[in-house]
Parts: structure tokens; C-alpha cells; sequence
């Protein structure tokens, strides 16, 4: 007796490498600086996202696009992005960051989306993970190299989706996601 085919249904992987235009470059730099100098607040979060890029995961279309993130507390957003580069790491934390792909969108900023197709079982699994790490992550956030379990990246192959690199510049080039829109995880109609 065979066991008919769950349903297929699609989960979008939304990235973007980050403003590197020099107009935003230059600026970016000189608010980390005033920041280091005590002279300014140094950049917002949400600046150093448009800066570093990044990458979510969407279980609606799109219409809602979860990231995950460095958790600093009460730190200025110059000294998480140093410490950072430094190779520490950061409790992590899952936000909606719909805004942030939004404004990357609005600014030209050349975006990417891969749909996997997934089977259902596979879909409520992602759905229950997401759902427990966007009440408390139990990963850490580093840059790749660092002392993070995970990036922005990599931590959507926690939640159970086969990406191929935890690199944006990597994953950005990868001529596969280009070309081949929408692979399939699993058996499924």
C-alpha cells in the first residue's frame, strides 16, 4: 500500500548583501567613528543591517520576513558591530524585519529571494522552530570565523532549510540560486 504525497508548499528565503555605495559607505563610516570617538551615538541597528546585509526567512509571502540577529542589550549598535569583527558573539534573536528588506528594497539595494518548496511536515517543522526561537533563540550570533553558533545565514540551516554557505558574498554568488528558483526538499505534490 503506498502512503499518498503530503502537500507542497513554499517557504522564500529573502537576502541582501548590504549599501556598499560609497554615498552610504561614507557615512556609515564616519557615524561608526563618531561612535568610537564618543562624539555621536555612531550608527542605528537598523543602519548597520543596511550596511552588513542580511538574510530572512518568509512563511507567508513574503509579507512577513523574520531575521536573525545579534542581541546586544543596552550596547550601542557601533560596539556589537566591533565586537563582531572581533570574532565575539552575541545571544541571538529573532525579529520581524520586514522593515529592513522594505528600506534595503526602496534604496536599489539588489535583493534575492530563493523559494524552496518543502513537504508539510517539513513546513510545520519550520513553523514550530520559528516559532520557539522567535520567543527566545537558544543560538548565538557571530560573523563566520567568530565564536556565534550561527549567522543570519546559517541560522536558517538550523531551522531545517539546506542552504549551501553561511557567507552572504557567498551565498549572493551562488549561480544556482539564480538560475534554479525553486528546489525542492522532500517528497511532495
Amino acid at each position: 500500500m503506498s502512503v499518498p504525497s503530503p502537500i507542497c508548499r513554499t517557504v522564500t528565503v529573502v537576502a541582501f548583501r548590504g549599501d556598499r555605495t560609497n554615498p552610504f559607505a561614507q557615512i556609515f563610516s564616519n557615524s561608526m567613528q563618531e561612535g568610537r570617538s564618543g562624539i555621536g551615538p555612531g550608527p542605528t541597528f537598523f543602519e548597520c543591517l543596511l550596511f552588513a546585509g542580511h538574510a530572512g526567512i518568509s512563511l507567508d509571502g513574503s509579507k512577513t520576513i523574520y531575521g536573525f540577529n545579534p542581541d546586544g542589550g543596552r550596547r550601542p549598535a557601533w560596539q556589537i558591530v566591533d565586537g563582531l569583527l572581533n570574532g565575539d558573539r552575541f545571544p541571538g534573536i529573532v525579529s520581524d524585519d520586514t522593515i529592513v528588506f522594505a528600506e534595503a528594497s526602496k534604496r536599489g539595494i539588489p535583493d534575492f529571494s530563493l523559494e524552496v518548496i518543502v513537504p508539510d511536515p517539513m513546513l510545520n517543522a519550520l513553523k514550530i522552530g520559528l516559532d520557539g526561537e522567535r520567543k527566545k533563540s537558544k543560538y548565538w550570533y557571530g560573523f563566520p570565523n567568530g565564536d556565534g553558533d550561527c549567522n543570519c545565514i546559517t541560522w536558517l540551516e538550523r531551522l531545517g532549510l539546506p542552504l549551501l554557505t553561511g557567507r552572504m558574498d557567498e551565498f549572493a554568488k551562488f549561480e544556482a540560486i539564480r538560475t534554479y528558483q525553486s528546489p525542492r526538499f522532500g517528497r511532495c505534490v
